[in-house]
């Protein structure tokens, strides 16, 4: 007769006797490991081992033309993703409001106002009031309120919106395109810009 399986065995973890085949532990509830985490760590060594052993005339040809492969891939995604942004930008259609404008329907009724703007692609106009110096955001407020506590805030996006903000100053009026990202009759507005004109 043949030997039989054993109907119990001990938790590796709290030494509880515990049915053969658990592979978590009733009573502690500690998975009881299994041999997939050994050959895997097997295999990794070894291949850690063939790579410190293996190299030869042809490993550099072969990392060379493999990286030469992923770089072309990657300029190829980036291409694929600018043509898609341009395509998502013709798309578009800004509508023309001024810093002015929103500030005032805030200051009316910022629920309306949230209802309004929230997620609308826009094209503002107001006085820069801000900018920041880690190159993060500029705001804007109304052309016409010199004391304006809060506006527009406008998140840069990409080196050449921040080169183009190099080149503003303070109290310049500005005009920008993007997407109001949130609106509060505290903080004002919050915009992602797309473009700045």
């Amino acid at each position: 007769m043949g030997k039989e399986k054993p109907s119990t065995k001990v938790c590796k973890h709290c030494k509880t006797e515990i049915p053969y085949g658990a592979k978590v532990c009733p009573q502690c509830r500690k998975k009881q490991g299994g041999v997939l985490k050994w050959v895997i760590i097997a295999i990794v060594v070894i291949g850690i081992i063939g790579a410190a052993a293996g190299g030869g005339d042809d490993e550099p040809k072969e990392v060379s033309s493999t990286n030469s492969t992923t770089q072309e891939q990657q300029n190829n995604a980036t291409d694929t993703q600018k043509k898609e942004e341009e395509e998502t930008k013709e798309e578009i259609t800004y509508t023309a409001y001024t810093v002015t404008q929103m500030m005032d329907d805030l200051k009316a009724n910022a629920l309306k106002a949230e209802s309004t703007y929230k997620d609308q692609y826009v094209e503002i106009t107001g006085r820069l009031s801000n900018i920041d110096s880690s190159g993060k955001y500029i705001s804007l407020r109304p052309e016409d309120d010199e004391w304006a506590i809060i506006g527009v805030q406008c998140y840069i996006k990409s080196e050449e919106q921040k080169e183009k903000v190099m080149e503003m100053s303070v109290d310049d009026v500005v005009t920008l395109k993007g997407k109001v990202k949130s609106v509060g009759e505290v903080l004002g507005y919050s915009l992602d810009i797309d473009e700045i004109n």
